[in-house]
């Protein structure tokens, strides 16, 4: 706690965010280049997202604002877990060496991006180069901790091509806590003349890993298999660009001791068309349609498909030269499975030198997934009925940027949720299953600020509030805590050298829907010393240096003091 107070006395709100990350919000956007990811001296894609402000990630899950309906896109398709539960995302899929941009679009997004954006969308972009050139990176720690990751890429005359590899493996801090992962990628393009280029990609995956269970009640023999195959052909005429996907992924997951084995297998397939053109009355605008068709099978479930087809449109209009402008777009679904939906976009901006300032307001589906409503299992029971969620998003967010050394940023949100998807368990028989349970509002506020005062030191905190409900029953939702303070130090004494300290404070949570039981506050607190020679960088990297005892907000039990060294080489 000195430490988490020092911190504290830096500055007079709190957040985490590198140097210019806040400066390069636009139109309601967070945007993260390559030079920034770098500078956050970060082992994997979830500690960055963790550096956001309202953004909480895990080593498969995202969460925006409290909601799990966040959709991640890997340069023109989603690489959201098909087999799981809303809001779990195959990053091992990605290597932050390979990433040429972030872009995160909190509680927006619905008219480009469809479906189960009610939290919003993260929007990942690969690299790509004009010579030969490459990365290669790896680390060793406690609890078995072993990671290495290889990347290559470049181009000759009109052919480009890159492949990137990876594997990474641990023992775990508990009984069946292990896990292992492997991913292989490629990627081949063509640039004909007349600004007309193709390119295929294609990505395996495979993890194995145990499920140790709560604290109170481990599951040592429980097992979940993963892999996936995908590919993407895209298709860039000038302005205009298509996509065609195909995936197939699948989940076994096993426990002798509760009787357990089942399987679910999920396919996708489509196409996409997007492309600008004017319309009358309307003027120039940014239109697309798509298509794309899913195929369920595995135990307990005779194979389904479903089918869904989307068109929309989108305009962004600038009054003059002035600081104001405004986008507006609209989205129309039809799906073989669900009623049609129409889900309407909007977000006025004033940008001035300075100061910014917007107002946004958005709609989106969120669909159940295969897993919620065909996957049973000893515990959950399926429920084919389910129906989707609708949610709507109002934000007003505000910066201000007096000099280069010092930006603040806030923003309000409310969020309404009808018809949410919920797991309701029966007390008496010890199983449950998902069902659309009435209305959940979420509403809170952002704070954050980044200081530079010298080029020696640098603090970025940040605030956030959290207030998210049942209407219907006039609970609050578990897992969800009202509070989260983070705060960034970064000490750099000389140009080859940085260190740096995390102060995470998550504040108390309720542990079940009836509201009578809590999970306790707990603040964490981690530090990396990074040495750069050249294109070579060497680190140390601490998680929980204090080795705090504490459950996270959904009951599991967290790792104690964990450690890594590592290195990062690029040629």
């Amino acid at each position: 706690m000195k430490i988490f107070c020092a911190v504290l006395c830096c500055t007079f709100s709190i957040t985490l965010v590198v140097e210019g990350l806040m400066a390069r919000e636009r139109d309601g956007r967070l945007i993260i280049t390559a030079e920034e990811i770098r500078a956050m001296n970060v082992q994997k894609i979830d500690d960055l997202l963790n550096r956001i402000p309202g953004v909480k990630a895990g080593e498969s899950s995202v969460s925006i604002r409290g909601s799990s309906n966040v959709k991640v896109m890997l340069d023109g398709r989603s690489i959201n877990d098909q087999t799981s539960h809303s809001g779990s995302v195959k990053w091992s899929m990605i290597s932050l060496e390979t990433i040429e941009s972030i872009e995160v679009i909190k509680g927006g997004g619905s008219t480009s991006y469809g479906d189960n954006t009610g939290g919003g969308v993260i929007v990942i972009t690969s690299k790509s180069s004009d010579h030969i050139e490459g990365s290669v990176s790896g680390y060793l720690g406690n609890d078995g901790q072993k990671n290495a990751s290889f990347g290559v890429r470049g181009r000759k005359n009109r052919l480009s091509a890159s492949f990137s590899a990876g594997y990474e493996d641990a023992e775990g801090f508990t009984v069946n806590d292990d896990k292992r992962r492997r991913r292989a990628g490629a990627r081949i393009e063509y640039r004909f003349p007349a600004d007309v280029s193709l390119f295929l990609s294609g990505e395996y995956n495979d993890e194995n890993k145990g499920l140790r269970g709560y604290p109170e009640r481990r599951t040592p023999n429980s097992r979940k298999e993963y892999d996936d195959v995908s590919l993407l052909f895209g298709q860039n005429y000038g302005s205009a660009s298509g996509r065609t996907w195909y995936s197939v992924s699948r989940t076994v997951s096993t426990d002798p001791d509760r009787a357990l084995s089942a399987t679910l297998e999920v396919s996708r397939a489509g196409q996409s068309l997007d492309a600008p053109f004017a319309l009358p009355l309307l003027g120039d605008v940014t239109g697309g349609l798509g298509y794309e068709w899913k195929e369920a099978s595995g135990s307990g479930i005779s194979s389904t498909d479903e089918e869904h087809a989307w068109v929309f449109l989108s305009r962004t209009m600038r009054f003059g030269s002035g600081p104001w402008s405004l986008k507006a777009g609209a989205r129309a679904n039809r799906y073989s499975a669900f009623s049609s939906t129409v889900n309407p976009e909007m977000n006025i901006r004033y940008q001035g030198k300075t100061v910014s300032a917007g107002v946004a307001y958005s709609r989106a589906s969120n669909l159940p997934s295969f897993r919620e409503r065909f996957y049973e299992s000893s515990v959950t029971k399926p429920n084919p009925d389910l129906e989707m969620e609708r949610a709507t998003n109002y934000a007003f967010s505000f910066s201000v940027s007096p000099d280069s050394s010092l930006t603040f940023d806030a923003s309000l949100f409310y969020r309404d949720i009808t018809d949410r998807i919920t797991y309701v368990r029966n007390i008496e028989t010890n199983t449950g299953r998902y069902e659309n349970f009435g209305e959940v509002t979420y509403k809170g506020f952002e704070v954050s600020v980044s200081w530079r005062p010298s080029d020696v030191l640098e603090c970025t905190p940040s605030y956030s509030y959290l207030h998210a409900m049942n209407e219907e029953t006039g609970f609050w939702l578990p897992a969800k805590p009202f509070h989260t303070i983070m705060a960034d130090v970064v000490f750099r004494p000389a140009k080859d050298w940085s260190f740096r300290t995390t102060v995470k404070y998550s504040g108390r949570t309720y542990a079940d829907s009836q509201n009578t039981m809590t999970q306790p506050a707990y603040t964490v607190v981690d530090a990396r010393a990074d040495y750069t020679i050249g294109d070579l960088t060497l680190y140390c990297d601490i998680d929980n240096l204090l080795d705090e005892t504490y459950l996270y907000t959904d009951g599991y039990d967290a790792p104690p003091r964990e450690w890594v060294v590592g290195m990062n080489y690029n040629f």
